[in-house]
């Protein structure tokens, strides 16, 4: 697996004003070294970029959508010169490399905003995206303890599971950041296939290469297919007693994550099938699926559910690199200027 990590700007290099963006523009943010779940993104990513958007308008304010730590808002921002990086990316309609008008783009906002209005709930924002990339991601480049992988599972497995018990999703999907936007592109290309997204050598739906190694989730799925998915004898085999059985708490992350640091650059350790991370892998499937909608009456269906999940997983990567229909633009420094936009600030033809 090639681990040398890119630089967007060897590929966006044409510095760009605000001015310069338009409405469906794909952008893909650097990460902060500063932060921790950004950093273990980034390491597990190959990548310098940790967050999706979408450039949502440029009237009566500059805005773009995006999934946070608070749910999917459009948030105005302005140019300032200390801000991170945001990497724009344009959807192509034509072998020509012709760009869509603003009214071929509309359906793509109108998505978007369907969102946003939706006021659907997310997560732990980055967490869950880390928690998800861990699974279903090869990350076989970095080396973390079994300990930690399962801390952080159990974590955001934990977290989820209150947002059940809430009733806050009311049983609609919600997206982390980067497939918000792959789905808003989506959606509008069930009346204008030229308006999908076309991905080539994505994090999650790689070719199968020679000595690629499995992900956590193909190991989880292998080991209860060994147990012919009764995998209740997780809980009745476990080797002994051992540290990860730990209980870990919301508290606890932060050392997790830095242990994770500081391990990621030693030797590969790799992680083998047991029962006791099998069973962190499972609870977090089965919460991750029941939170996104999905029914599943067997351990059989959960596998076959979960893949059908992760083969709609897209990654900021992605986004910035892996898009075959579109043109790397430039990039722009960009700050929010406001966590969640007035309605009243919304342009008025995306409620049309």
């Amino acid at each position: 697996m090639n681990t040398e990590r890119k630089d967007p700007k060897d590929y966006y290099k044409q510095e760009l004003s605000l001015q310069d963006l338009v409405p469906g523009d794909i952008l893909t943010f650097e990460g902060e070294e500063s932060d921790d779940i950004s950093s273990l993104i980034m390491l597990l990513t190959n990548s310098m970029v940790t967050h999706g958007a979408l450039y949502f308008q440029n009237s009566p304010v500059e805005a773009l959508a995006d999934a946070g730590r608070d749910g999917i808002h459009a948030h105005e921002v302005i140019e300032k010169e200390d801000s991170r990086c945001a990497y724009v990316c344009r959807l192509q309609k034509d072998s020509k490399g012709d760009f869509f008008t603003d009214s071929e783009i509309l359906p793509v906002l109108k998505s978007a905003m369907g969102y946003i209005k939706s006021d659907l709930p997310y997560p732990f924002s980055d967490l869950a995206l880390l928690a998800m990339i861990l699974v279903f991601k090869d990350c076989s480049h970095v080396s973390i303890k079994q300990r930690v992988i399962i801390g952080i599972l159990k974590i955001v497995a934990a977290e989820i599971k209150k947002l059940i018990d809430q009733k806050k999703h009311k049983g609609k999907h919600t997206m982390v950041c980067s497939s918000f936007v792959y789905q808003c592109y989506q959606d509008a290309s069930k009346d204008d296939p030229r308006l999908k997204i076309k991905l080539h050598n994505s994090d999650i739906n790689v070719l199968n290469r020679a000595n690629q190694a499995p992900t956590l989730f193909d190991l989880y799925a292998e080991h209860a297919a060994e147990y012919d998915f009764d995998t209740t004898k997780f809980m009745t085999l476990k080797q002994g007693a051992d540290e990860s059985e730990e209980d870990f708490k919301p508290e606890d992350l932060k050392g997790l994550l830095k242990e994770a640091l500081q391990d990621a650059g030693n030797t590969r350790v790799m992680l083998v099938k047991n029962n006791i991370l099998s069973l962190a892998i499972e609870e977090f499937l089965k919460k991750l699926l029941e939170f996104f909608g999905y029914t599943f009456n067997s351990i059989k269906e959960l596998i076959d559910n979960a893949s059908e999940l992760r083969s709609m997983f897209i990654t900021p990567n992605d986004l910035c690199y892996n898009i075959d229909n579109a043109q790397k633009v430039g990039f722009v420094r960009l700050y929010r200027a406001n966590e969640d936009l007035p309605e009243n600030q919304i342009n008025p033809k995306y409620n049309t």
